[in-house]
């Protein structure tokens, strides 16, 4: 495991550094990139990202490593968004698999269109969280990228 991190998600970032993006960018790049990891469309985030990407002007293989590393909470939230966001929107997402299963029986285009409804919601409750959260996110991750930049040239200096 310490190794994949490594190889996966240091190694490249620590090369962008090199290659001279600034700590700002990167840690702006790292933050979209969490933040878009856990966007509640399954399938959509690698094209969220890259729009966020062109954007913002940010680092796209900084969002990717973001991305994939944030994945399985994406799996996570989506529950949790789809029924709060089906909530506001009054489209009740079924709560268990019996319930879905009778939601289906009863009319396949209905419950498509309620999951829709609350995607849709989703998208707003996660929008309503994701700005903030990628401040928070980049005010913390700045500190530690700007003391691996500072890692990074006393060893190239020795």
């Amino acid at each position: 495991m310490n190794d994949f991190f490594r190889t996966r998600v240091l190694e490249p970032l620590l090369a962008q550094l090199k290659a001279g993006i600034t700590p700002q960018k990167l840690a702006t790049s790292v933050a979209v990139g969490a933040v878009v990891g856990t966007f509640p469309v399954l399938g959509s985030t690698t094209l969220v990202g890259l729009a966020c990407g062109f954007g913002f002007r940010l680092n796209h293989l900084a969002i990717q490593v973001a991305l994939n590393i944030t994945y399985p909470l994406q799996l996570l939230f989506l529950i949790p968004l789809l029924s709060i966001g089906g909530r506001i929107l009054g489209a009740p997402v079924p709560a268990s698999l019996d319930a879905l299963q009778a939601q289906f029986k009863a009319g396949v285009w209905a419950t498509l269109q309620t999951f829709a409804q609350a995607t849709g919601g989703a998208i707003l409750v996660w929008l309503a969280l994701a700005i903030p959260l990628v401040f928070l996110l980049r005010r913390l991750l700045l500190p530690v990228i700007a003391k691996l930049v500072t890692r990074l040239n006393t060893t190239t200096l020795v």
